[in-house]
């Protein structure tokens, strides 16, 4: 079957229309993800965004990857990868260096950002330890990342231990170059050990959001997107929110308390 009567019957363009039909308010993570950052840019601060690569948030949106820079009153971006890093489009201060070792002075940031990065780290809690001790009093840490939870993470999980990696970077490109696909460890891809994480280093959990993601992974398939689509639908309400393709999380770092005034002789 020609590929465009394959689109019209039964591939991409079925699965836009049933789209429309069974979620017509879905929306793409990062765009919800800048959203729910700006919330945290109604005044200026200083913001470090952590594992940076090459754009704050997702090709398409720049005006509002570029609105947050603005808002902010400092924006820093770091990461270990240095062409990714040479060549972001948004933060004009980068350092390259690596997340267990910031180069930074302690609270030095009241907003720090974690987009798609925590299921990438080997070691999460030495991350953590260099996010809570560069996080300033009363600051804010937020985490973006996959959900070993849902269905398509969980896939992606078992395939990484069943399938070899250049299988594995077929089925989840998606039109990414292989440069731009990290190994992934999963070790800090669920609420319960991200609530540890936080709680280790004196970080509170402050807000946990599940979100859905922009597309059905079948979506090549209409029958099959059909079922996806409603599946997704499913994640988007409580309590299978849980199941959500990815966690935003927020934390907040104590402020210190103020030390007890000394009785007057």
């Amino acid at each position: 079957m020609p590929k465009l009567m394959w689109d019209k019957w039964l591939g991409r363009k079925v699965t836009r229309r049933l789209q429309l039909r069974i979620l017509p308010e879905l929306r793409w993570n990062q765009e919800i993800w800048g959203e729910t950052v700006r919330q945290y840019l109604t005044h200026p601060v200083r913001w470090l965004d952590s594992g940076c690569g090459w754009r704050l948030l997702g090709e398409d949106l720049d005006p509002l990857e570029n609105e947050l820079v603005r808002l902010a009153q400092v924006v820093i971006g770091v990461d270990l990868d240095f062409p990714h890093l040479r060549k972001h489009v948004n933060i004009s201060r980068r350092t390259c260096a690596s997340l267990a070792a910031l180069p930074f002075s302690d609270a030095s940031f009241d907003l720090i950002t974690c987009n798609m990065v925590a299921e990438h780290l080997p070691d999460p809690l030495a991350i953590f330890r260099e996010i809570a001790r560069v996080l300033a009093p009363g600051g804010v840490f937020m985490v973006h990342t996959p959900n070993t939870r849902n269905y398509l993470v969980f896939a992606n999980v078992l395939a990484k231990k069943l399938l070899p990696r250049s299988l594995i970077l077929k089925l989840v490109g998606d039109g990414r170059a292989a440069e731009d696909i990290y190994t992934t460890h999963y070790r800090a891809n669920n609420t319960r050990e991200l609530r540890r994480l936080g709680e280790s280093v004196k970080l509170k959990p402050e807000f946990v959001r599940f979100l859905t993601q922009p597309q059905p992974y079948s979506r090549f398939f209409a029958p099959v997107a059909f079922f996806e689509l409603l599946l997704m639908r499913a994640t988007m309400t409580r309590p299978l929110d849980r199941f959500g393709a990815t966690i935003v999380m927020g934390f907040r770092k104590q402020s210190a308390k103020a030390a007890p005034v000394a009785d007057a002789a």
